[in-house]
């Protein structure tokens, strides 16, 4: 578990972080998805997941399934899966931000 003042140390990085890139691009994107990609993010999610299934757990794999599935979720146009997806998204960022702490 991370420690509360830890967690906070992790939330106001995360809030400068947003802060700035705000102000450097305060457009952010035109869309959340490139139409024009050739990306299907429905397929990367289900490679993804059987990667993760038969390996050890590495915390970049599991950031890109949650990436995944969040795009995925946004294709899909499922807003509400999508908003938990990214939050996942985030809370493995956290927890990756731990591990250097705690680990180097």
């Amino acid at each position: 578990m991370i420690e509360p003042g830890k967690l906070n140390g992790y939330l106001v990085a995360i809030k400068e972080e947003l802060r700035k890139a705000e102000g450097k691009h305060p457009d952010f994107c035109e869309a959340l998805l490139d139409p024009e990609s050739r990306v299907s993010w429905a397929d990367a999610e289900s490679s993804i997941k059987r990667h993760n299934a038969t390996s050890k757990a590495y915390a970049d794999n599991v950031l890109m399934e949650e990436m995944a599935e969040a795009c995925a979720a946004i294709g899909a146009g499922d807003k509400d899966h999508a908003k938990q997806e990214l939050a996942q998204v985030c809370a493995v960022a956290i927890r990756m931000m731990h591990r250097l702490d705690v680990n180097g």
